[in-house]
């Protein structure tokens, strides 16, 4: 029935482009919600960071604008993963493109990357999402609030060939994970499950989302 199509657009949270207020857009679409990561929270965290530099390095004088950019509204990464520290207990893991060292959790999120819950992407000095719903497993959905009518979707089983794009586009790619997990030395399947999927259960989680085949990405 006609009623019973749930749009993602209808559904999923993802605010507009705002100046290049993108770290806070794509923070909020990552753990839906519109109602954290407000810009004086975030603008506070770049201050603390900067502060904290400064005494280390006192004759710098741009690490301010290093973590945020107050004409443009630009955030650092290192502003990003401290927020989602403070809020969640979330850690972002940066996928590279050439690692040549063995490194545990990074070769399991890598085996596993099909059951991760999202990627926060940074690309052209924009960020944005990729988000898979637990209601709707076999797909991931790009949310970028430069685009905020229609999420591109991403089959599960080409999640690899989507991040292989991202590094071809000189993409960074990070992983939310629960923030514990580098405290682990032996993880079961079962237990890494829980750990790559941080992120709090939202509506999107609950609704079956009708997947457009036409929507999804094209590499």
């Amino acid at each position: 029935m006609v009623d019973d199509i749930i749009k993602p657009e209808d559904v999923i949270i993802c605010e507009k482009q705002r100046l290049l207020f993108c770290g806070g857009h794509a923070l909020r679409a990552l753990v839906q919600d519109r109602q954290i990561f407000h810009d004086t929270y975030l603008i506070s965290l770049a201050e603390e960071l900067a502060t904290q530099e400064l005494i280390l390095r006192p004759h710098v004088t741009t690490v301010r604008q290093y973590y945020f950019n107050y004409i443009t509204g630009y955030y650092h990464i290192q502003v990003i993963q401290k927020a989602l520290q403070q809020q969640y207990n979330i850690e972002l893991l940066q996928l590279r493109e050439k690692d040549e060292t063995s490194y545990l959790h990074r070769d399991l999120i890598r085996n596993h990357i099909h059951d991760v819950q999202g990627l926060f992407v940074h690309q052209n000095d924009h960020y944005f999402c990729v988000r898979r719903f637990d209601s709707t497993p076999d797909y991931f959905f790009i949310i970028d609030s430069l685009t905020p009518g229609i999420h591109k979707t991403i089959p599960r089983h080409r999640i690899n060939d989507y991040i292989k794009y991202l590094h071809e586009c000189d993409s960074s790619i990070y992983v939310p994970l629960r923030g514990d997990i580098f405290k682990i030395e032996t993880i079961s399947y079962e237990s890494l499950l829980s750990l790559i999927h941080p992120l709090p259960t939202c509506v999107a989680d609950e609704l079956v989302l009708t997947v457009d085949e036409s929507t999804n990405f094209i590499f």
